[in-house]
């Protein structure tokens, strides 16, 4: 595999580095082993976050092609055993080759997956609206509303987050996923206008400053009794 190629390549550097007396000599593979490790580390997170990622139910595109990269490995680490020294690396541009390799991995696997992402947040992960586009279609003084988006405005805010930023951690993209339930539940709880009878409309938004007896008519009462919001409401003198 690459990695593994890849890391025997930086082990024997360092074997090299400690075995040398030459200052010079150390220090340049000193500099090879940093430049592979860092590289390394990046192709390492990615070849992770492929992995947790499918395990959570997204669908990603097939990895990009390793085999140059590969082939590269190989070649400098059989140069390498024969001759462990920087020139042996450096000699016919085959670091700056495997480095280059490396990076260009890195970029098209970054890319690729940042794509599949957006496209699963876009058709499986429920987010709705923006709150302040939600709140057209409700009637914020029916209790039930109000405090159900309340919580859809805060579930909103962290869902929207990562609409176009993948996942930390397989623990994040689960959050991320339970967030996402509980947003398509908080959804299904609202009471539209549309749903709300004229004569019920009216008493609510009267209700705000006060309501008269003489918007709680009978079809009034009937409506929030069915919806359980009866209780909700009580007659006050002035």
């Amino acid at each position: 595999m690459m990695l593994d190629e890849a890391k025997d390549v930086r082990e024997r550097l360092m074997n090299a580095e400690a075995a040398r007396h030459n200052v010079e000599e150390a220090t340049a593979l000193t500099q090879k082993k940093n430049e592979l490790r860092n590289l390394l580390g990046v192709v390492k997170s990615l070849a992770e976050r492929r992995d947790w990622l499918q395990h959570g139910g997204v669908p990603l595109s097939q990895a990009p092609d390793v085999g140059n990269a590969k082939r590269l490995c190989s070649n400098i680490l059989d140069r390498f055993n024969a001759l462990p020294n920087n020139h042996t690396l450096v000699n016919g541009n085959r670091w700056i080759n495997l480095l280059d390799a490396l990076k260009a991995f890195k970029l098209e696997e970054e890319t690729q997956q940042k794509q599949d992402w957006k496209e699963y947040f876009k058709s499986k992960l429920s987010i709705g609206v923006p709150p302040e586009q939600r709140k057209q279609t409700l009637t914020l003084s029916l209790p039930v509303n109000k405090s159900a988006f309340d919580r859809y405005e805060r579930m909103y805010r962290l869902v929207s987050q990562y609409k176009n930023v993948v996942p930390n951690s397989k623990e994040q993209l689960v959050e991320l996923q339970t967030w996402s339930e509980q947003l398509a539940a908080i959804n299904s709880e609202f009471v539209e206008n549309d749903d709300v009878p004229d004569a019920v409309q009216a008493f609510f938004t009267a209700t705000i400053h006060g309501a008269s007896l003489e918007l709680l008519t009978e079809e009034v009462i009937t409506w929030l009794r069915a919806k359980n919001m009866l209780n909700n409401y009580a007659v006050r003198a002035r």
